[in-house]
């Protein structure tokens, strides 16, 4: 992936939803297991997961014109589904990533919430196993 030639962003890429269902799957591995772990070990997933989301951004030299959306969309859509696990360690990452982007222009955010309630709606399934029914109650407020 080329950040430099990036499109137009039309929703999250599925390397962030891919690992959303390797993150559920060790969540019930665990659970299978040893139910009283599973916050401790989700927790150790989501920071490794972080931290290497936040080392990538670093690396990236040259940003395209839509590469800030697209970084900053996947960036915050597997947040929000973690924030549950999240630890200050892993908010202090995520944070790090947001603030090494370039800052988005008041269209490009208005993208970027539409392209994250997407993400929402399409993966609502997936993120009731983090949230489970206060994510049903919260679409339906909507």
């Amino acid at each position: 992936f080329q950040w430099k030639t990036c499109k137009k962003p039309t929703g999250v890429r599925n390397y962030i939803k891919d690992m959303i269902m390797k993150i559920i799957e060790v969540h019930a591995e665990v659970f299978a297991v040893s139910p009283v772990f599973v916050t401790r070990v989700t927790q150790k997933v989501i920071e490794a997961v972080s931290e290497e989301l936040t080392r990538l951004i670093q690396c990236v030299t040259e940003h395209g014109p839509y590469s800030p959306i697209q970084a900053r969309l996947e960036l915050l859509a597997l947040q929000e589904t973690v924030n549950m696990y999240l630890t200050p360690h892993a908010s202090s990452c995520y944070k790090d990533a947001l603030d090494d982007l370039p800052v988005l222009k008041p269209e490009h955010k208005k993208l970027q919430e539409e392209l994250l309630n997407k993400f929402k709606s399409q993966m609502k399934f997936q993120l009731m196993c983090f949230y489970g029914d206060n994510i049903l109650r919260s679409s339906s407020e909507a």
